[in-house]
């Protein structure tokens, strides 16, 4: 007896759930269309109908992984009524702790992350986004309270996410020394903390 059509989006699920397992387990560059296809058992063709190609299927992964990191994200929210120069710096040590956790316990996937940034019709730089709405969102707080000088608070998030590249992003993470990953965050932040209250000599 053949077995019921399935629905498109359950095999979707299906292919990306694989995909996802096989590239946390190998990397993305070890796994090729036919590897998840035989893990499915599937044909080659069976996957690319429903993406593409290998990279579409890459950004999809790494998009729905970036979703998981909005919510963690979304937790400045517990931190609300304390001082926005203590939350600037208890959601930027949140991030960088679980940048570490990721790169020891879900190392493959963490690095498929510059996928979501390099990919501008799927939510591009969503990453990026994310973290720079969510200082900025601090920043008006602290300048409505005057704890901060007045400015533009998404332009200045802006320049904040780009000084700290070198903690954030997935690709300097991965060759960074994790020792002192935290420190160097929070002397980051000191400099931010000291132009955001004083502004900056020109």
């Amino acid at each position: 007896m053949r077995r019921p059509r399935r629905k498109a989006e359950e095999t979707r699920e299906d292919i990306l759930n694989t995909a996802e397992a096989l590239f946390r387990e190998k990397g993305y560059s070890g796994v090729s269309i036919a590897d998840i296809a035989a893990a499915l058992e599937m044909s080659p063709a069976n996957v690319f109908k429903h993406f593409q190609s290998k990279l579409v299927l890459g950004q999809a992964i790494a998009h729905r992984y970036g979703e998981k990191f909005r919510a963690r994200c979304d937790e400045v929210q517990q931190d609300a009524g304390l001082p926005a120069d203590i939350r600037l710096t208890r959601f930027v040590d949140r991030l960088t702790k679980d940048h570490l956790q990721k790169m020891q316990n879900d190392r493959y996937l963490f690095e498929m992350l510059p996928f979501v940034f390099e990919d501008p019709e799927n939510k591009g730089r969503m990453y990026r986004g994310l973290v720079r709405d969510r200082i900025a969102d601090i920043l008006a707080d602290g300048m409505d309270a005057q704890l901060f000088r007045k400015g533009d608070p998404v332009r200045d998030a802006e320049v904040i996410v780009d000084m700290l590249t070198c903690v954030l992003h997935p690709n300097m993470v991965k060759c960074a020394d994790m020792a002192t990953q935290s420190d160097k965050a929070h002397a980051i932040l000191r400099l931010v903390d000291a132009g955001l209250k004083y502004g900056v000599a020109k």
